[in-house]
């Protein structure tokens, strides 16, 4: 197992990863504003799940073939890309799943985590970044590689649903303040389609690190 300076110096290098805004920073607060409080902690939720899926393809040596593989780099990215395209028109033209505050009775929490993992899952700069960071602190000479791939995972799906979790509350805050008024609940609905469209946009765009 790593020993305590290496998982220090880990931990501080995965709370610069998670707490740097991206995709999943993005999701997190449009949910939260667009939904409230407990949408953007169900959010922060799946997307922790998701990277718990990471670290399991990682343990396994799936992720390994995503980073190497252009094919399945490219299968990847068009999912996740189509996925997110997908809730930004359904949120512009009906609202979709991003429903405002008056219809929070009617909240579909098991779905909203579930698009959560999917937007983290179908990231294929995640599954990159995740390969390419992780293995540095693992140590080869033990036997136990698998092991040390879960503890690592682990850390960090638990300091992203920490930051998350707070990141949702907050934008959920800000948002329940926004949508008492309509201009602002027509606002929310726009801004949170039109954000999701330009994720899926700019993961469809996006290349390879190593092309880079």
């Amino acid at each position: 197992m790593p020993d305590f300076s290496t998982l220090l110096l880990y931990t501080t290098g995965a709370v610069v990863i998670i707490v740097a805004p991206g995709p999943d920073f993005l999701y997190v607060t449009t949910r939260g504003i667009s939904q409230g409080r407990m949408a953007g902690i169900l959010s922060a939720a799946g997307i922790s799940i998701g990277l718990v899926i990471h670290t399991t393809l990682a343990a396994l040596g799936l992720s390994a073939i995503l980073s190497t593989s252009n094919i399945a780099f490219q299968t990847v990215k068009a999912a996740g890309a189509a996925y997110l395209v997908y809730l930004g028109i359904n949120a512009l033209m009906r609202g979709g799943h991003l429903h405002l505050r008056g219809d929070n009775k009617n909240l579909n929490g098991a779905a909203i985590v579930r698009q959560g993992i999917f937007t983290n899952v179908f990231n294929p700069k995640a599954v990159i970044t995740f390969m390419a960071f992780i293995p540095q602190f693992v140590n080869p000479l033990q036997k136990n590689a698998a092991v040390q791939i879960i503890l690592l995972g682990g850390i960090l799906s638990f300091l992203a649903i920490v930051w998350f979790g707070v990141v949702g509350f907050f934008a959920g805050a800000i948002g329940t303040w926004m949508s008492q008024k309509v201009f602002f609940r027509n606002a929310i609905r726009w801004l949170s389609g039109s954000i999701l469209i330009g994720l899926g946009l700019r993961l469809a765009f996006m290349k390879r690190v190593s092309q880079d």
